[in-house]
């Protein structure tokens, strides 16, 4: 049999369960079973459900199979949230499931769920900050990305400073995952502690993880800081996925900045990818870019090949008519 709930009012749900808030700093969890708690969301977290995608783009919110690792998200809708249920599903007295999801999503569980009701942003922070630091070694999925995710959701400074810490754990997995999360959800501040991360981190994988994290937001330091990052970065890698990362963002100054890299970067790989870059530019700007690389004659000829080759990838119009003048030369 399988148990649906959706939220409700939590003066309706104390009623009906004949339980109060709680309101411990400590949360009192069941050893076995399924339990549940509400509490404040950040400004604009996202209200992540899972959607009935049969009907297009405006699809309605579907039960959620909290026993499947199943796929959840907001989709293109850009709806958010003022509140966040948290489910746990406890072994043993430890979490073997965990999930964060809108208040108003409905869920589907095999096994009832225990309901807290309303619990406060930093009493529910702080189980989550305990149940990162017990992660053992690398982090595991749910320790990584369910854990910190929630987290993220958390409204208040508590959860903020945590995973600003968490940013910087010896642990390479909850560094990448936090400043994720810190850019995905925490507005301009997370942005603030990931660029911190893009430049101060040691490990070069995380360095990158925090560069694409910034690329996917919308925040305003988000193209001067992959720009820095692919000047600066002693690692080629690095740089190499900053400009493309760059170009991903659509910034104004993309095709200058990448340009300037093809010319001057030591590293012939970078400037290499640093092509592929351009071509990830939207729209005809990639294509104006490309072209004017394979008519650089001040550029290496495998580079100027390098172009013509991606401009051979395009469906672009323009694309196909300089490939076409460029054959005709060729003919002659």
């Amino acid at each position: 049999m399988k148990y649906l709930h959706r939220s409700i009012p939590a003066f309706l749900l104390f009623q009906v369960l004949g339980v109060a808030p709680a309101l411990s700093a400590e949360l009192q969890l069941p050893r076995e079973g399924w339990v549940s708690w509400q509490v404040p969301a950040v400004d604009n977290a996202p209200a992540w459900c899972c959607w009935d995608d049969s009907r297009g783009r405006d699809g309605s919110p579907k039960a959620c199979q909290l026993e499947r690792s199943e796929g959840f998200g907001i989709g293109s809708r850009d709806k958010t949230t003022d509140a966040v249920k948290v489910y746990a599903r406890l072994n043993g007295g430890k979490v073997d499931r965990l999930q964060a999801l809108s208040a108003g999503c409905p869920v589907e569980t095999k096994t009832p769920i225990q309901e807290l009701g309303e619990v406060s942003s930093d009493d529910s922070a702080r189980w989550f900050i305990t149940q990162a630091k017990q992660a053992g070694g690398e982090s595991t999925q749910y320790h990584g990305e369910s854990v910190l995710a929630a987290l993220a959701l958390h409204r208040g400074n508590l959860a903020l400073d945590a995973l600003g810490q968490f940013s910087r754990d010896p642990r390479v997995e909850t560094r990448k995952w936090s400043v994720f999360w810190l850019s995905m959800v925490r507005g301009n501040e997370g942005a603030d502690i990931t660029s911190k991360v893009m430049f101060g981190d040691p490990e070069a994988e995380v360095r990158k993880h925090a560069a694409f994290s910034l690329s996917q937001t919308k925040s305003p330091r988000a193209a001067t800081d992959l720009i820095r990052q692919g000047n600066t970065d002693k690692v080629g890698d690095v740089r190499a996925q900053a400009w493309f990362w760059l170009a991903q963002t659509g910034a104004a100054d993309a095709e200058k900045a990448i340009g300037i890299a093809l010319r001057k970067d030591a590293d012939e790989e970078v400037r290499e990818q640093a092509i592929f870059a351009l071509s990830q530019l939207p729209g005809d700007r990639a294509v104006n870019a490309l072209i004017e690389v394979a008519q650089d004659q001040s550029l290496a000829r495998e580079q100027r090949k390098r172009a013509v080759f991606w401009l051979s990838q395009s469906e672009s119009d323009a694309a196909q008519a300089f490939l076409e003048k460029v054959l005709a030369r060729n003919d002659r």
